[in-house]
């Protein structure tokens, strides 16, 4: 993300933080489960492919959202185009903790959210490497869930 964009990104934050709010971290990541969207793809995919004759087909993917870390919360902004969007939600932040990151070429963990019946399932892409480290530093700024064993 350039400066104009995180600016942008910053000042929409603004809007939707309380005036002695501060922003740590800006991060990004996709969310959602890569095993569900690649099966709704293909699902999606077929089904197109099959009502247009074979001469079409069609691929949804996760969502990618910007991720601003404000010492009070945690808010959602919509990517497009890599570019920030409209706010989509915020989470109080002493109601959210992570599960321990999986890393790999992908960064992946859950955010679970007490009174929340399903976590957020979030993926931190490799590129730009800028952001790789942020959502990193993400990951080691949030509290730790305990899950069951299953």
């Amino acid at each position: 993300m350039g400066a104009r964009q995180e600016r942008r990104l910053l000042e929409s934050a603004a809007a939707v933080m309380r005036p002695d709010e501060r922003v740590e971290l800006v991060a990004m990541a996709k969310i959602g489960s890569v095993k569900k969207a690649v099966g709704k793809s293909i699902a999606y995919g077929v089904a197109v492919g099959v009502l247009s004759g074979g001469t079409m087909m069609a691929f949804s993917t996760q969502a990618e959202a910007y991720i601003v870390l404000t010492g009070q919360q945690i808010l959602f902004f919509r990517s497009h185009a890599g570019t920030p969007g409209k706010h989509i939600l915020s989470i109080p932040r002493a109601y959210a903790a992570i599960t321990e990151p999986k890393s790999g070429f992908l960064l992946k963990f859950q955010l679970h959210v007490q009174g929340w019946n399903q976590a957020l399932a979030l993926t931190v892409p490799p590129l730009p490497p800028r952001l790789r480290r942020s959502g990193v530093a993400f990951t080691q700024l949030m509290p730790r869930v305990a899950l069951a064993p299953a």
